[in-house]
């Protein structure tokens, strides 16, 4: 399988993955190597787990050296992969947020929020295509519940864990000491197309103030370079990016709390979100009109109802 990957800084590769294998769009996982170990930022889903492993290969890493797997939060696609990956990796260990271990471990929990929003395969019907494929429990001792500012050492090259909340309770970024690369998560979603990100306010965890101040935690580690794996978006003006990052969100909570004040519908406080996206160039102009994107939408509703009971 011919699986492009980039080196986009020193010792810091994209994979570029195929087809996922369900309704939901493939994502760019990245390999960081270091002297001795390397890591597996963001393995996405199962079916693109054998571009990783051809991938890890064209870069001459064996794999029993990657001794890690990142993933910045346990939303399904992001993770949904992490039990076919580990079958491939024999010393990888998941790094993830403590709020979000157990949750690997112990799945039921997950699973059944993730159903809400979208269409899950199970194990008693493979093969049936659906936005995620099933996910299995991940065995509890190859799962490692990260400290902030932990050092994570591959040999001649640290990665340290920055816990930041916001997106999700269990998010959590990863700067490279070398490069001051940072991978942002879903803090930053990144595209090739556009130098604005999109956003992604999902429910029912999003918290705008802890969001912001993990946005200031970000600029505060002045960055060389953004990394996110969702749409291979790289920036290179990190603090640009996170300041239209901080803008766009306020905004949004401003036409979501003032439509909500003047009791216009969901579909209304859609179409004026939708409207600022399109205008600021967050994302293009789509057939699908205001609903598009609208399950990131109910996570900002639901955080302006929470801080602002008044308005139910």
């Amino acid at each position: 399988m011919y699986v492009p990957v980039v080196e986009i800084v020193d010792g810091i590769f994209r994979i570029s993955p195929p087809d996922s294998g369900h309704t939901a769009a493939p994502t760019n996982p990245f390999l960081v190597v270091g002297k001795q170990r390397a890591l597996v930022a963001e393995p996405g889903l199962d079916g693109q787990v054998p571009a990783i492993i051809d991938a890890i290969k064209a870069c001459n890493v064996d794999l029993d050296r990657v001794e890690y797997v990142w993933v910045s939060h346990i939303h399904l696609y992001h993770t949904q992969g992490l039990s076919v990956l580990l079958k491939a990796l024999p010393k990888a260990k998941v790094l993830v947020h403590p709020r979000g271990a157990p949750h690997l471990i112990e799945p039921t929990r997950l699973m059944e929020s993730t159903r809400q929003i979208f269409d899950v395969e199970s194990p008693e019907e493979p093969g049936v295509k659906k936005c995620y494929g099933p996910y299995l429990a991940i065995p509890k001792e190859r799962v490692i519940a990260t400290e902030d500012n932990q050092i994570i050492d591959l040999g001649g090259r640290e990665l340290q864990i920055i816990h930041a909340p916001g997106h999700a309770p269990h998010h959590q970024g990863l700067f490279d000491l070398q490069t001051r690369a940072l991978f942002s998560g879903d803090m930053a979603m990144l595209d090739l197309a556009r130098a604005r990100a999109h956003w992604d306010i999902r429910p029912p965890l999003f918290d705008l103030d802890k969001f912001l101040d993990s946005v200031q935690r970000y600029r505060a580690l002045n960055a060389s370079i953004l990394l996110s794996f969702r749409r291979g978006g790289i920036s290179h003006h990190p603090a640009q990016t996170l300041q239209w990052v901080e803008e766009d969100h306020l905004v949004v909570e401003r036409i979501c709390r003032e439509g909500m004040q003047r009791k216009q519908t969901f579909r209304q406080i859609a179409s004026d979100v939708e409207k600022y996206t399109v205008w600021v160039g967050a994302r293009p102009e789509v057939a699908e009109g205001p609903e598009y994107g609208s399950n990131t939408l109910f996570g900002m509703l639901a955080y302006v109802k929470k801080k602002h009971p008044e308005l139910e």
